[in-house]
């Protein structure tokens, strides 16, 4: 798979991700709110013109700085757009959120022009997204560097094929996970509510499961960080010869 094929596919990614996460802000209270704000002062009048055309150029703005970041194609720039596509998504969890505290400041009462289906698929949409382009990355890193050993350019498309191949089975297999615990928390809820309503002290024991799981999850992520770090460190005349058995 040629490099320029794979930034055209992470350019796709890139626009849908921001386009679902700009269509998804000007349906929320937040942004009426805001628009609300704009024409009720003086610039409304200034600007009585061009305000029906705010979610356009809304929409526009976005696509143009997440294109501009991907023209960069490094880390820091993927990263920048994953806080753009999530600050997006923010305006759209405070509808559902039970303490809304920019409702609080804002005399925000939701109003719901999305529903909870529509807000999961875009918040997964932006999570899928960042995972697809942190591997392409990574790839085209190896690419460089297998470029730079001398590999011919045909088995560097091979191996890059395999590492898209691999990359789509992740995002799949990890899509179709989430939505099967999206599905079926409501049915676990009806089935946990019942004993732990008899249970004395519920917040505790619900708090013992939270803590040791973040704690068990905080340990797995740090073990992997410091391996891959001691890979990064090892010098290339410390790593182990595969021999081929007798």
């Amino acid at each position: 798979m040629k490099e320029n094929l794979i930034r055209s596919i992470e350019l796709g990614v890139i626009l849908s991700a921001g386009y679902m996460g700009a269509i998804t802000t000007i349906q929320t209270t937040l942004y009426a709110k805001i628009l609300g704000k704009i024409k009720g002062s003086f610039l409304g009048e200034l600007l009585k013109n061009y305000i029906p055309y705010f979610d356009l150029a809304f929409i526009s703005l976005v696509l143009i700085t997440v294109f501009y970041l991907w023209r960069k194609g490094d880390g820091t720039s993927f990263s920048r757009i994953f806080n753009i596509n999530m600050l997006l998504f923010f305006s759209a969890v405070l509808d559902f959120s039970s303490f809304n505290w920019i409702g609080l400041i804002f005399n925000l009462t939701p109003s719901f022009e999305v529903n909870a289906y529509w807000v999961f698929g875009v918040g997964l949409l932006l999570q899928m997204a960042y995972l697809f382009l942190r591997y392409t990355m990574r790839f085209r890193y190896t690419r460089d560097e297998l470029l730079g050993r001398g590999a011919s350019p045909d088995d560097i498309d091979q191996v890059s094929r395999g590492q898209m191949g691999y990359l789509t089975m992740l995002v799949l297999i990890t899509t179709g996970l989430t939505v099967g615990i999206f599905l079926a928390v409501p049915y676990i809820d009806q089935a946990i509510r019942q004993p732990l309503q008899e249970l004395k002290n519920q917040h505790l024991f619900i708090g013992f499961i939270v803590v040791m799981g973040i704690s068990a999850t905080l340990i797995f992520y740090l073990r992997g960080a410091v391996a891959q770090e001691e890979i990064k460190e090892k010098p290339p005349g410390e790593e182990p010869v595969l021999s081929p058995e007798a």
